[in-house]
């Protein structure tokens, strides 16, 4: 008969790199200031014998398992697989793990993926909600279960967050655009009940109301993909011929729209922006704004791992992006 896999001991890492078991959890876990000499030699030991570390014994003994929930939206949408990138980053730079689920843009199914979230014990929830008002039950009752962090859309304040102000980027292609010699300008959204395209929508409001006082608001809503802004720009030019300008609430809204102008209205001067700075807005050279998703993931991390939970449910942060002109509004 076979013998039973032999499971190496924190023990016998210790006596292989002449170190005691204190040092060498120390070491492994990084729990307090070790030597680094006596870091590399308990590392070593455990990489030559095959040493996994305990996770389960690890979060009984702790309360904490490592691992966090990430629930976005949509990950379809460029920006999301980027941020998921930069959390998983982040999070192994801490020896932490994420697991990750996509709601495809549905309440319900995001309902769902919290509750199976917290039944594999995870310390924290990181949610990206999907509907300004039909998340907001899901997410206010995961939080009385674990901290909870918004990141990137909003929903609900009183909720901690790490989000991106949408305000100055949308009231800078708006000054642009006018600076170009734009005067009759549009705003293309997505779904009204996505957060941060109502934030883009209302800061464009304002922006344009600043400047041309009781003038028109030029909105209509497109979606997540060319083929919608297409649709949308027909739309909007059909309704307001006179539109020169069109701020997209994403890059795949703006690509539709560019294809629409380029296609039908060739010699028109319509300026076109973006957000997200995806690949396909470099390529087109279509002006965007760029999202610091490194930053969003850094602060989103370091708020969930941090020892003192209080840190956590204090959280409200907003970090600036940056506007990306290129040809497309010149």
């Amino acid at each position: 008969m076979d013998q039973a896999p032999h499971r190496v001991t924190i023990r016998e890492v210790a006596a292989h790199a002449g170190l005691s078991i204190s040092t060498v959890s120390r070491a492994l876990t990084g729990s307090r200031a070790v030597l680094p000499e006596l870091v590399r030699r308990a590392q070593d030991s455990a990489s030559e014998l095959g040493y996994r570390a305990d996770t389960v014994g690890r979060s009984l003994r702790t309360q904490r398992t490592g691992t966090f929930g990430l629930v976005v939206p949509d990950l379809t949408n460029p920006f999301f697989p980027a941020l998921v990138q930069a959390l998983e980053h982040a999070a192994r730079s801490r020896g932490l793990s994420i697991l990750i689920a996509d709601t495809g843009n549905d309440p319900e199914v995001e309902t769902a993926a919290m509750n199976t979230l917290l039944d594999r014990r995870v310390d924290a929830l990181l949610v990206s909600p999907v509907d300004l008002e039909a998340s907001r039950e899901g997410l206010i009752s995961a939080a009385t279960t674990v901290p909870v962090l918004q990141i990137d859309r909003v929903i609900d304040e009183g909720i901690p967050f790490v989000r991106v102000d949408q305000e100055a980027p949308v009231k800078a292609l708006v000054e642009r655009m006018i600076a170009t010699g734009r005067r009759h300008l549009a705003f293309i959204g997505q779904d009204p009940r996505i957060a941060t395209s109502r934030e883009r929508e209302v800061a464009f409001a304002q922006a344009m109301s600043e400047r041309f006082a009781g003038g028109p608001l030029r909105s209509v809503t497109g979606g997540t993909s060319p083929q919608s802004g297409r649709a949308a720009a027909e739309t909007l030019l059909s309704r307001w011929p006179e539109t020169d300008g069109v701020v997209c609430a994403n890059d795949l809204i703006a690509v539709g729209v560019l294809e629409h102008v380029r296609a039908r209205l060739a010699g028109r001067r319509i300026a076109v922006s973006g957000f997200d700075d995806t690949l396909m807005a470099q390529v087109l050279e279509l002006t965007s704004v760029r999202q610091p998703v490194q930053q969003l993931a850094d602060l989103a991390i370091a708020a969930a791992a941090h020892p003192d939970r209080s840190t956590l449910l204090a959280t409200r942060a907003v970090v600036a992006s940056e506007v990306v002109f290129r040809r497309s509004t010149d």
